[in-house]
Order: structure tokens, then sequence, then C-alpha cells
């Protein structure tokens, strides 16, 4: 991917912002994007040397080896995650609160979307990672029936308890695997956190009040017009 797409990527702000960066963050603004774009098995410590105009020696002074950019960024996920999966401090009263919910999260993970692309290789390569990955879905799927309670209480979701725990496992499983689906979607269609944040909504449509799917219908014409 060329330079200067790299420099113009969401995660690492513009020009002005990477100059005044600390080194140290420059490397972790860069190798996010790169990571992010190619996988972490294609990009090298050479290579985000490179891109930066930092000398190997300079980059190892602030990181020995790759592995520990990749380290810094999936704690750095997973410390910005948390206050996303502690999910809305009020109970939701419409399916508009939980799709802002849903936003918020496809945001995040689209901002880090290589720890998705790349789990295979990220679990192999720090093992310590399977079980702190774990515990941050299991946080997602009880924030998730939750939230889906909440709305069965309000009168917006017309579901039993058995359903509303198949569908917040389904939710965060499509969350989950939406950024690798994606790469197999036709070039140019939407893939972003709104129409990702969409898609899952979706699962709720058949148990939803008819406001509420009212609200769906408005969601599938935004996203699939």
């Amino acid at each position: 991917m060329p330079a200067t797409a790299i420099r113009h990527d969401a995660s690492c702000g513009n020009d002005y912002s990477r100059a005044v960066m600390k080194p140290r963050d420059r490397i972790l603004a860069t190798s996010l994007a790169l990571f992010n774009e190619e996988g972490v098995g294609k990009v090298s410590g050479t290579r985000i040397a490179a891109e930066l105009g930092m000398s190997q020696g300079n980059l190892h002074y602030h990181f020995r080896r790759k592995n520990d950019i990749v380290d810094r960024l999936v704690r750095r996920w997973e410390q910005d995650s948390e206050p996303v999966l502690a999910g809305p401090s009020a109970g939701l009263q419409s399916i508009d609160d939980l799709w802002l919910f849903m936003h918020l999260a496809f945001e995040k993970i689209f901002e880090y979307r290589f720890i998705y692309r790349d789990i295979d290789l990220l679990l192999s390569e720090f093992p310590d990672l399977g079980p702190r990955l774990r515990r941050l879905t299991a946080r997602g799927v009880e924030t998730t029936t939750r939230m889906c309670n909440q709305l069965a209480a309000a009168g917006c979701l017309r579901a039993r308890t058995e359903d509303i725990d198949v569908l917040a496992l389904q939710m965060i499983l499509t969350a989950t695997c939406w950024y690798t689906f994606a790469k197999l979607m036709p070039d140019g269609d939407d893939v972003g956190p709104g129409r990702a944040a969409y898609q899952v909504l979706s699962l709720l449509a058949p148990f939803l009040a008819d406001d509420e799917r009212l609200y769906v219908e408005y969601l599938r014409r935004k996203y699939r017009a």
C-alpha cells in the first residue's frame, strides 16, 4: 500500500498530528495502520521503520521486536474496549439505544480490526492472549444479553429468555467475524461500522415490536440503498 495512503488512515491521523507525536506513539499509530491494511504477518519491523523514515536502531530503541509493538497495541485495544463493553449506564428504552451501542462497538473493532482478522496468528504467537480474549468475548455476550433483556422489559423486544440467550451469542459472533467476512464482500460494498451495526441489529428483527421494526427498516434503506 502506498505510504501516502497509510499516512491518511483514520488510525494515524493527519500529517501534522503525526509530526507532533512522540516517537513511540508514531510507531504505534503507523504500525496499527499497516497491520490493519496488510495483516501482521506481512508487515516487518523493517517496513515499519521505512514507513516512518526511521532507522532500525531507533525503532529497536523503543520496541525491541515487532511482537512488542503488537502486544502494546492489543493491550491498548483491551483498555479502550472496556468502557464500550460495560454498556450504557441506564436501561435501554428503544432499539435506537442498542444501535448506538453497536455502532460504538464496531468503531472500536474497526480501529483494531487486525486483531480479528489475524486471530489465529495472534493466538499462536501470544499464548496468554486466549484467556484475555475469551474474557472480553464473554463480557460482550453478557452485556448484550443484559441490553436485550432491558429491551424486552420495555416492550420493544418480544423474545423469551432462551431466545435472548441465543440472540446475544449470535450478535457477538457476527460482530467478531464481521471484518473477516468483509474481505469476501464485493468491492465497493459498505463494510463500515454503521453497516456492521445494522447487520447485527437485523438479527433482532423477527422479535421486534412494530415501531421498533420500522426503525430497522429505516436502517435497511439507509445501508442497502
